[in-house]
């Protein structure tokens, strides 16, 4: 079952590779929608899984609204960063990253690299745990979502949400050189 799942993470990165080569629109959107397909799949539900993906749409969508502003010719750069996003996503996904790091000799490179990504991702998930709670907080406590006094309050709530952040990660940091674990 292992095998199977490192299989499959190497084939998404690779193809998430090949797309970054590939000049056909059409292949392109074949990747696009198969990687929809393949995260609907992961995130139970394609509304899940577009919400997740939002940020890369909107990215892409300014890259085209760019595009069309300067009377450039559009280019296929927003199909591939939205495939390489997809196709990433879903391999990293799936990839059985506690055994991976276990698998590993202890202080080679690959376990190096293992346990960075794994500190990366918790990471990822604390920032995730924290704007959403900031969020939900901040839509309690205002009574327009609109106009100087909202946007007021998104700033002041950005603000903590970076400090808490840094603080989290101090702390994190000071455990692992307590541990032995930073240099």
């Amino acid at each position: 079952m292992r095998f199977a799942r490192y299989t499959a993470a190497c084939c998404l990165l690779g193809a998430a590779v090949g797309v970054a080569f590939v000049n056909a629109p059409v292949w392109l959107l074949r990747a696009v929608l198969l990687g929809f397909l393949l995260r609907a799949m992961l995130w139970s539900g394609l509304g899940r899984a577009v919400r997740a993906a939002l940020p890369v749409l909107v990215f892409a969508a300014a890259l085209v609204f760019v595009q069309w502003v300067s009377r450039s010719p559009l280019t296929l750069l927003p199909l591939k960063v939205v495939a390489v996003f997809l196709f990433t996503t879903v391999a990293f996904r799936i990839l059985p990253w506690a055994s991976l790091a276990s698998c590993a000799r202890p202080g080679s490179l690959l376990q190096t690299l293992v346990l960075f990504a794994l500190f990366v991702r918790h990471f990822a998930h604390i920032f995730t745990g924290e704007g959403l709670r900031m969020f939900r907080a901040r839509a309690l406590c205002i009574s327009k979502p609109c106009g100087r006094g909202a946007f007021h309050s998104l700033v002041w709530a950005l603000a903590a949400f970076f400090s808490r952040s840094i603080v989290r990660a101090e702390r994190f940091y000071a455990a692992q050189w307590l541990r032995g674990w930073a240099e």
